[in-house]
């Protein structure tokens, strides 16, 4: 059953003008400008307190940013939107280098079917990353050198991106079974243009193991990475027992319980 929710003539206005915009998120700022334009004469944090009391607003765990529930939710439901906590943190910091990755990105992008209990969310190194954000989601330290792309309704790190982040740190991962479900979908779209811009500059393990899990699903763009073989990389916790040692890329793999060599080949998109 709709739940009510009371508008008294002081808010209506508010309202209004939220219902004609549709903002996912409205921070501090944007009901100030509100307010102002509507010269109510009542502090803008004062009408946040009260549209939250009434489920107009409802909370994103970052201070100073809420969730609009418009009228159409017959309540005060919100959009059921899983990268809220990542949209309400660029929202309170515009600028904000955070980005959907690796599982979270698979699914944005539309190669794994469901969203992680807890969004990945990839910064560059020495970023300050917001409390509320730490809190409510899986931060990792990675730098694309590619562009992001929107999705969901958030920044989200391309499909090369995506790869050579889990070859740069792939102790991150925490479910490589899920990974295994949705790489070889992924690994069709994969430009080699794009992932040789994007693995430029790395490290030769990266570079290594990135050829590594792409030498069953994608031997074309493995093969080039050869070149960089040299000594013995880790793939996985150092400490770790050996799962597999693959001679022909020198990998000690500590991680995958299958070999990426014997993943099907898939055909370029």
């Amino acid at each position: 059953m709709p739940l009510a929710r009371s508008l008294p003539p002081s808010l209506a206005s508010i309202v209004e003008d939220l219902e004609l915009d549709q903002p996912k998120v409205v921070t501090a700022e944007m009901l100030a400008e509100i307010v102002a334009r509507h010269r109510l004469g009542t502090a803008s944090k004062v009408v946040a307190a009260r549209l939250r009391e009434r489920g107009w607003l409802l909370s994103t765990g970052t201070k100073g940013v809420w969730e609009f529930a418009p009228g159409a939710h017959a309540g005060p439901y919100g959009h059921g939107e899983p990268t809220l906590p990542l949209q309400a943190a660029l929202a309170a910091r515009p600028g904000l280098p955070a980005a959907l990755s690796l599982n979270t990105a698979a699914w944005a992008l539309g190669y794994a079917d469901r969203v992680p209990a807890r969004l990945d969310v990839a910064v560059p190194p020495h970023t300050r990353v917001p409390q509320s954000l730490a809190a409510n989601t899986n931060v990792t330290t990675y730098g694309p050198s590619l562009d992001t792309v929107s999705a969901k309704g958030a920044p989200t790190h391309r499909s090369e991106s995506i790869v050579v982040h889990l070859a740069s740190v792939p102790t991150t991962v925490r479910s490589w079974s899920a990974v295994l479900e949705w790489l070889p979908d992924l690994a069709a779209d994969l430009s080699a243009e794009r992932l040789d811009l994007e693995l430029r500059d790395r490290p030769t393990a990266v570079r290594v193991r990135t050829g590594y899990l792409m030498s069953g699903l994608r031997p074309d763009l493995a093969e080039p990475l050869r070149a960089d073989v040299s000594g013995p990389v880790r793939f996985g916790p150092r400490a770790a027992k050996v799962r597999r040692h693959d001679p022909s890329w020198r990998v000690l793999d500590a991680l995958l319980q299958v070999d990426p060599a014997g993943l099907t080949e898939v055909t370029p998109t």
